[in-house]
C-alpha cells in the first residue's frame, strides 16, 4: 500500500479560498480563510499582510461591522505597501461617508489629496456627495438640526441633554414623530416606562423601533394583555435591517423571551453577527438545549472579537456544558466562571513570585489569555500597567496592544497606560501608528497668528503630551513651541511630523518622550529631518537663558 500524502494548506490556498468565498458573498467564511493566511504571514511578508488587512476590512464592511473595518483599514494604512495604503484611504473615505462622520471624512479626503489620490475619488459615492454638499449645501430645517443633534448626544451617552433637546422640538414639524420615538427609547432606558408610552402614543409613527419600545414598556409595567398583543405584532415583523434585528434580539433578551431571541438571532447571524445580540442568541440556544449551534456561534464570535473578554468567558462556559442550561439572556458574566478564571490567573502570579521571565513563559498559555484580558478591561490601572509590561513580548498580547492603540473606541486613559510600554518594548517591531490618529481629539489652543502648517505641528505635539497624561504642561509647551517656531523653517509637508517630534522631545515631563527613537516612532517622522530640526533648535534655549542673564 502506498504512502498517504496529507494535504497541508499554505498561505496561497487560504488567500485564494478567501477570494472565492468573498466573491460568492460568504463573508464570514472568507474572513476565516483570510485570518488563516494572515497568521501564516505574521513571521514575514509585511506587504502581503497589509493586503490581507484590506481584504478583511472589506469583509467586515459587508458584515456591517464598521468599527472592525475601520481598525483593519488603520492597520493597513500604517504598512509600507502603497497599494494597501491607497485602498485603506479610499476605504476609510467610503466608510466615513456612509456613517456620516464629516470630520473624519474631511480628514481622509485631505490625506487623499496630499497623496495624489484625488482623481480616483470621482468614483466614490461618499466623496462625490461630500463635494456636492460643499458646493451646493442645502441647509436643513431647525427641527431636523435639533433631531440630528439629539441623536448625536444619545450616541455620545449624553442622555439627559438629548432628552432636553428632543423635548423642545415643536409638534407641528416633520421631525416631531421621530423625536417622540427617540424619547420613548431614552425613557425606557431610564426606567420611566409610563413616559415612554405617552411619547409612543404621540409619535403616530409605526416603525419596528416603535414596536420594540412599546413591547418593552408594557412588559416593565406588567400590562399583560396589551404586552402579549404588542408581542404578537412584533413577532410578525419581516425585516432584514441590521439595526432593527439587533434591537429586537436585545429587547427579547431583556424580557426573557428565548424563542424570539432564537428566531431573530438566527436571521441576524446570517446577515451581520453583532457581538451583544449574538451572545444573547448563543445563551438562548444553550437554554433550549442546542449546544452544538451555540458553540458554533461562540467560535464565530471569537474569530470576529478575539480580544473581547466576555466573549472568551462565555466561550469557555459554553464549551464545558453537557446539558441544557439556565442562563440569563442579557449576557451577565457568570460569577462562578469569572472567579474560576481569575483564581487560576492569580495562582500563576503567586507561583511565579518575582520571576518575570517565568511569569512571561507561563502567560503564553492560551488558557490564561482570558484572565489577562479581563484584567486589561476591568482591572486597576496598576494591574494593567504591570501585566502590559510582562506580556508585551507575547504575540497574542502584542497584537492586542497594537489594535487597542489604533482603535478609536478604546479609552484615552487606557491608551496612556499601554502606549509607553509599546514604545519601549516594540522598538524592533514598529507600532505603526502616528500621533495624528491616536490623539485627534486633543488639540489644545494653537496661537492665532501662525500658518496652518504650524497649527498642525502644534496640535500633533500637544496631543502626544496630553495622551501621556501630562498635567500643567501647557506653559512649558507653549514656550517650547514659540522657540522652535522662531528657529525652524517648514519647507515640505513631511516636515510637520519631524518638527512635532522634536517639540515633544523638548518636554521633560514624561521619560519615554525624552528618547529620540520613541518620538520618531510615535509620529512616524523621517529620521534625517528629525535630526536636522533638532540640531537647528539645539541652541535656542541656551540663547534665551543668556538674554535673560544680560537683562538682569
Amino acid at each position: 500500500m502506498g504512502t498517504v500524502v496529507k494535504f497541508k494548506p499554505n498561505i496561497d490556498y487560504y488567500y485564494s479560498r478567501g477570494l472565492s468565498l468573498y466573491e460568492s458573498d460568504n463573508f464570514i467564511d472568507a474572513l476565516k480563510s483570510y485570518r488563516e493566511a494572515y497568521k501564516m504571514a505574521e513571521n514575514g511578508g509585511e506587504e502581503f499582510r497589509s493586503l490581507l488587512e484590506v481584504e478583511m476590512a472589506c469583509c467586515y464592511r459587508n458584515l456591517n461591522l464598521m468599527r472592525e473595518a475601520q481598525l483593519m483599514y488603520y492597520k493597513a494604512l500604517g504598512d509600507s505597501n502603497p497599494d494597501a495604503a491607497f485602498d485603506s484611504v479610499i476605504g476609510l473615505i467610503d466608510l466615513f461617508g456612509t456613517t456620516g462622520n464629516d470630520d473624519a471624512l474631511k480628514y481622509y479626503m485631505d490625506m487623499a489629496a496630499k497623496r495624489g489620490f484625488s482623481r480616483e475619488l470621482d468614483y466614490i459615492d461618499a466623496a462625490s456627495q461630500f463635494f456636492a454638499q460643499r458646493d451646493y449645501r442645502v441647509e436643513p430645517t431647525p427641527d431636523k438640526n435639533m433631531l440630528d443633534l439629539g441623536k448625536k448626544l444619545t450616541e455620545a451617552g449624553q442622555f439627559d441633554f438629548a432628552r432636553q433637546l428632543l423635548e423642545v422640538i415643536p409638534s407641528d414639524t416633520p421631525s416631531y414623530g421621530e423625536s417622540c420615538v427617540k424619547l420613548a427609547a431614552l425613557y425606557n432606558a431610564a426606567g420611566e416606562h409610563e413616559k415612554a408610552l405617552r411619547y409612543l402614543e404621540k409619535s403616530k409613527v409605526q416603525t419596528v423601533e416603535t414596536s420594540i419600545n412599546t413591547v418593552l414598556a408594557l412588559y416593565k409595567l406588567q400590562r399583560t394583555e396589551a404586552y402579549e398583543a404588542a408581542l404578537s405584532e412584533l413577532a410578525e415583523t419581516d425585516t432584514d435591517d441590521i439595526a432593527e434585528l439587533s434591537g429586537i434580539v436585545r429587547t427579547m433578551a431583556l424580557v426573557g423571551n428565548g424563542d424570539m431571541v432564537i428566531r431573530f438571532g438566527r436571521r441576524l447571524a446570517q446577515i451581520s453577527p453583532q457581538r451583544a445580540p449574538m451572545v444573547s442568541y448563543a445563551l438562548a440556544l444553550c437554554n433550549d438545549g442546542d449546544l452544538r449551534e451555540a458553540r458554533k456561534i461562540m467560535v464565530m464570535l471569537q474569530a470576529l472579537y478575539p480580544y473581547d473578554a466576555p466573549v472568551r468567558v462565555f466561550s469557555y462556559v459554553i464549551a464545558n456544558l453537557t446539558e441544557k442550561a439556565n442562563f440569563s439572556l442579557t449576557g451577565e458574566l457568570p460569577e462562578q466562571a469569572e472567579e474560576t478564571i481569575l483564581a487560576e490567573l492569580n495562582g500563576v502570579l503567586s507561583a511565579c513570585g518575582g520571576d518575570r521571565g517565568e511569569l512571561r513563559n507561563r502567560l503564553r498559555d492560551p488558557e490564561l489569555y482570558t484572565g489577562v484580558l479581563m484584567i486589561f478591561q476591568a482591572g486597576s490601572d496598576n494591574s494593567k500597567r504591570l501585566l502590559c509590561d510582562v506580556v508585551a513580548d507575547i504575540p497574542f498580547f502584542e497584537r492586542y496592544i497594537r489594535d487597542a492603540l489604533i482603535d478609536p473606541g478604546f479609552s484615552d486613559a487606557d491608551k496612556r497606560l499601554l502606549l509607553p510600554v509599546a514604545l519601549r518594548r516594540f522598538r524592533k517591531r514598529p507600532v505603526y501608528l502616528t500621533c495624528r490618529d491616536v490623539c485627534r481629539p486633543l488639540y489644545g489652543r494653537p496661537p492665532a497668528k501662525i500658518s496652518h502648517r504650524w497649527k498642525e505641528v502644534y496640535c500633533l505635539a500637544y496631543g502626544a503630551a496630553a495622551l501621556f497624561g501630562c498635567e500643567n504642561f501647557e506653559r512649558e509647551f507653549d514656550a517650547a513651541f514659540l522657540r522652535l517656531h522662531d528657529a525652524v523653517t517648514l519647507d515640505d509637508p513631511s516636515d510637520d511630523a519631524a518638527v512635532a517630534a522634536v517639540l515633544t522631545n523638548r518636554l521633560h515631563l514624561v521619560p519615554p518622550l525624552s528618547d529620540d527613537e520613541c518620538c520618531i516612532e510615535l509620529f512616524g517622522a523621517d529620521k534625517e529631518k528629525y535630526r536636522k530640526f533638532k540640531q537647528a533648535s539645539a541652541g535656542v534655549g541656551n540663547r534665551d537663558k543668556k538674554r535673560n542673564v544680560r537683562k538682569k
